[in-house]
């Protein structure tokens, strides 16, 4: 257990310094970081994709027969909150529409947290699929950190605030992770079945409502070659890691 939770921490902890990179690459150049971060879109949606069909989710089916209801429920909700604060990620910094400052800064923090549990429940699962959880989760926790940061300076707030703010915002994913270590410890296989399930939704939701539609707003073909490769970088991790 105490491995476990070692892994969690570190694990958990490097999703969150991709947050902060995405935070400071704002910072200190913005314009490049905003200009590139499609390619980092792309890229994320192809790992988190491959990472929820081929990992996540048959191990949630394995271990409960109503994951696919699971993951179903979870598109449904995702789509009724996002829907709600119409909050999506804006890497070419064109939040104009969306609702802005602290909206945003709850919204944002709140699906970091989602992704702290993500990594706490694949290694409840397996060392193996806890990993796989990691990369989806670090890769998509960049341009969240340029999201979040650009989405509060475009909105009035200080410097030193935003910084605070997009700190806590990453924060969020540790914290969910060691959080979910002490809540999924002593699951039912059962109930971790459908919290890989939730994971597994969560997973497909962004990547194929946030991050891959975003990739469509230009016509660089690079685009369709960093999804592929993200792709093969899970398909790679998974075949010598052992798992599914």
């Amino acid at each position: 257990m105490e491995d476990q939770l070692l892994n969690i921490i570190i694990y958990s902890a490097l999703a969150g310094i991709s947050t902060v990179v995405g935070i400071y690459l704002v910072l200190k150049r913005e314009r490049w970081a905003l200009k590139n971060s499609m390619l980092l879109v792309s890229f994320s949606g192809g790992v988190i994709l491959t990472a929820a069909f081929l990992n996540i989710l048959p191990e949630a089916i394995e271990i409960n027969n109503n994951s696919l209801a699971y993951v179903l429920i979870t598109l449904i909700v995702f789509y009724i909150v996002e829907h709600s604060m119409m909050i999506h990620s804006c890497p070419e910094g064109k939040c104009e529409s969306h609702p802005m400052g602290w909206l945003g800064f709850f919204g944002i923090g709140f699906h970091s947290l989602l992704d702290g549990v993500a990594i706490g429940a694949g290694f409840e699962a397996s060392f193996s699929l806890g990993v796989v959880a990691t990369v989806g989760v670090l890769l998509h926790e960049l341009p969240e950190g340029i999201t979040i940061t650009s989405l509060l300076l475009h909105t009035g707030f200080s410097r030193k605030k935003t910084i605070i703010l997009s700190w806590i915002v990453a924060a969020a994913t540790p914290i969910g992770a060691i959080g979910s270590y002490f809540l999924l410890k002593d699951v039912s296989r059962e109930l971790l079945g459908f919290f890989l399930a939730i994971t597994a939704g969560s997973f497909i939701y962004v990547g194929a409502s946030d991050l891959l539609p975003e990739t469509h707003k230009n016509s660089d073909k690079r685009n369709i070659l960093s999804v592929i490769s993200g792709v093969l970088l899970i398909y790679i991790v998974g075949h010598f890691i052992g798992g599914h």
